[in-house]
């Protein structure tokens, strides 16, 4: 029986890019043997996939969470919750625009 999800072999065994997860038992075992049973899943996809279901779950039942979430990623993305002014690149004409440049359908 597996003791910990690090030595199933996968990408959490490897060096990650995100963080180490420590489980602990009964919960590391199962995960493995979950991943196992489900066709050699990796771990990383099974924790991904409960993530989001718990996630999208929890978001939905309870607005007061809703709501903290959307602040707290707002505050982490740096968004003030004004407009954002999107500027072009590249100077066009004022008549490029123009309706008078516009081709009309069949033309």
């Amino acid at each position: 029986m597996y003791t910990n999800v690090h030595t199933y072999g996968d990408a959490l065994n490897e060096k990650s890019k995100g963080f180490r997860l420590d489980l602990g038992e009964p919960l590391a075992s199962d995960l493995a043997d979950f991943c196992a049973a489900h066709f050699k899943a990796p771990a990383t996809e099974v924790i991904r996939e409960a993530l989001i279901r718990f996630i999208q779950g929890r978001l939905n039942d309870e607005p007061a969470v809703r709501q903290r979430f959307e602040e707290a990623r707002k505050a982490r993305l740096g968004a003030s919750g004004k407009n954002i002014r999107v500027l072009a690149t590249e100077k066009q004409s004022p008549s490029a625009n123009s309706p008078s440049t516009v081709a009309k359908p069949g033309e």
